[in-house]
């Protein structure tokens, strides 16, 4: 019977550590980002003000997560010498806890404004 048991705690706990990965926003200088193109699952922001544009010059501004009662997508912002352009990912995600250093609340969800790799955030 104990046998049992701790299988099926093993058996949840390895679903549970498969389903939890963290997830960052593209690279613009070390993904598709560079040529000007949006890697999927991503999607250009039908708001932004420019589109998607190669080069070196780009940089990671900021990361928003959209919050409508629970994470409903993550937008990545970028700067590059024409002005801002963002992409998105429409996607559950998981609301960062309010101690999180690297998120803040925002109007319309959460944001970091940290450098790329520490605006982490985990899809559902």
């Amino acid at each position: 019977m104990k046998k049992r048991i701790h299988k099926g705690v093993a058996s949840f706990l390895l679903v549970v550590a498969v389903q939890v990965h963290a997830a960052i926003c593209p690279d613009p200088n070390n993904s598709p980002l560079q040529w000007g193109e949006v890697p999927p699952p991503w999607e250009v922001n039908p708001f932004s003000d420019n589109s998607p544009g190669g080069g070196g010059d780009t940089h990671f501004k900021r990361a928003n997560i959209l919050v409508a009662g629970f994470g409903r997508g993550v937008l990545c912002t970028y700067q590059n010498t024409v002005g801002y352009y963002s992409i998105w990912w429409q996607v559950n995600v998981k609301v960062p806890a309010r101690i999180d250093i690297h998120w803040r609340d925002s109007l319309a969800g959460f944001e970091c404004t940290s450098s790329l790799d520490e605006c982490v955030f985990y899809p559902a």
